[in-house]
């Protein structure tokens, strides 16, 4: 019994193919595109398992692909077959608001941290999170650690950095 190749159907050029594959910027839907130009190609076009190989999908993800471009064309790439996704934990008002807590102090005066905005957070949602979570927000919301490194307890005194710098200066002429 001989089986049909799964061909991608022509809603879109192979050079309209190539050029969405290329200018594409999301790592998944770049992936998805890939699928279809490879098993679109003139000459020699992929399978779904060697397509599936190449862009790092399953055979059975790049079927389904194929058979979802076939119905509903181009836009079925570009949509997310997840759904939207979560709402995100913390409202654009919410975030506003942090922003402006994280320019003061923090509640217990120091500096603020990935675990004291993780309880911040929690008292704001009434959820708990995880303190790395709290890390990710705080780089989310365009804060980094300000502050410098301690230093090395077996570090070279000025002194001896400078007495380092001279002798450093005669072995080079």
């Amino acid at each position: 019994m001989a089986t049909t190749r799964l061909r991608p159907m022509d809603h879109l050029t192979y050079q309209q193919l190539t050029h969405r594959f290329r200018t594409c910027r999301d790592g998944r839907q770049k992936a998805r595109w890939q699928a279809l130009w490879l098993m679109s190609q003139p000459d020699q076009p992929c399978s779904a398992p060697q397509a599936a190989r190449l862009v790092g999908l399953t055979a059975d993800a790049v079927r389904k692909l194929v058979r979802r471009y076939n119905t509903a064309g181009p836009q079925a790439v570009e949509r997310n077959p997840g759904g939207t996704g979560r709402a995100p934990r913390l409202t654009p008002a919410q975030q506003e608001q942090l922003k402006a807590e994280l320019l003061s102090r923090a509640p217990d005066g120091g500096l603020w941290s990935g675990p004291k905005l993780a309880r911040r957070i929690a008292q704001l949602t009434g959820q708990p999170m995880h303190k790395a979570t709290g890390w990710e927000w705080l780089r989310k919301l365009g804060f980094t650690p300000q502050r410098p490194r301690p230093r090395n307890a077996q570090a070279a005194t000025p002194q001896e950095q400078a007495l380092w710098k001279k002798k450093a200066g005669r072995a080079g002429r």
